[in-house]
């Protein structure tokens, strides 16, 4: 209760003191965990909770877009206002259906990075898959080859063993995403069925050029949401300039900005934002919790951004603002 209240102290205390800067917010799913059938992490926010989210920045930040945020690095525009950029990972449907309406209700723009692999051929994405057998499996503990240690998921939550073996996966470079997840499977005794293996999480290529057509930025999520320092120089390059392509096909007009798939410390290198340079890119995001304060040459291919999940009210993702200011 104490660290509350002193939380609410400092955040509203440090408030008044924000610095001027770019402020990109970081969505994924909006909607109700409750209801998916697979990895509960990926929901940011509720539908009203998301609502509540746009009007706030409405109200404290100048809302701008990455076509406007491309301008102001190229022309090295003083940052002398708080401005709020809005995006989404990965082009989930509820992105299109609860997220969309919504942004344009309050005329605010935002951009949604895709993964095109998903879209041109609907499939199970490997994290959802990955919860999917980690939600169903009846073993106490897991332990992949190469892994030091085995993970307890006895005593945890849906939402925190899907967490804890998710991280470890993704550390894990030693196979491919395809043997890890094939081994999960019988270690975890547990096999994702056909009919869902096949379901359709994700936005269509009619969708995506309807939400372009009408003011939202849509970027390369690359073509399979690899994790691209996992791959050798070849592989990136390829999942980085084909989705570029992919998308340019689709939606008739250049595709200028990648966001790396995880996207943390670890999951990208100086090696992929060369090649993200080198394919056409104005700028990449990356997952790294932080604001934008200047347009320094070395961080435009790894732009930082501030993760929006738990459902949190607007008290909490202020205090998430003042965090990492």
């Amino acid at each position: 209760m104490i660290k509350s209240v002193l939380k609410q102290l400092y955040t509203k205390c440090s408030w008044p003191f924000l610095p001027n800067g770019v402020y990109c917010f970081n969505y994924h799913r909006i909607g109700d965990e409750e209801k998916s059938a697979f990895d509960p992490n990926v929901f940011s926010c509720t539908e009203q909770r998301f609502e509540q989210h746009i009007k706030f920045f409405n109200d404290k930040f100048v809302p701008i877009s990455v076509e406007q945020l491309i301008e102001k690095i190229e022309n090295n525009t003083k940052l002398d206002k708080k401005y709020a950029l809005i995006t989404f990972d990965d082009g989930y449907i509820d992105n299109y259906e609860v997220a969309y309406p919504i942004l344009k209700r309050y005329n605010t723009p935002a951009a949604f990075y895709i993964a095109t692999d998903y879209l041109d051929a609907p499939h199970i994405p490997w994290w959802d898959e990955i919860a999917w057998i980690v939600r169903h499996t009846k073993v106490p503990s897991i332990k992949l080859t190469n892994w030091q240690e085995s993970i307890d998921i006895s005593n945890s939550s849906a939402i925190e063993k899907i967490r804890k073996v998710l991280r470890v996966i993704k550390q894990d470079q030693s196979r491919t995403m395809p043997d890890k997840i094939a081994e999960l499977e019988n270690v975890c005794q547990c096999h994702i069925p056909d009919s869902l293996r096949n379901s359709s999480l994700f936005i269509n290529w009619q969708q995506a050029k309807e939400m372009s057509d009408n003011g939202m930025h849509i970027g390369s999520h690359t073509l399979s949401h690899s994790i691209l320092s996992h791959l050798n120089e070849t592989e990136q390059k390829k999942e980085i300039e084909q989705s570029k392509a992919i998308i340019e096909q689709h939606l008739n007009k250049a595709t200028t900005s990648i966001a790396y798939p995880v996207g943390g410390r670890s999951a990208f290198s100086k090696l992929t934002q060369q090649l993200a340079k080198q394919a056409g890119y104005k700028l990449a995001f990356s997952f790294i919790p932080g604001v934008v304060l200047s347009f320094a040459a070395d961080q435009r291919y790894q732009l930082r951004r501030l993760p929006v999940d738990g459902n949190c009210t607007v008290k909490e993702l202020k205090n998430i603002i003042v965090k990492n200011k």
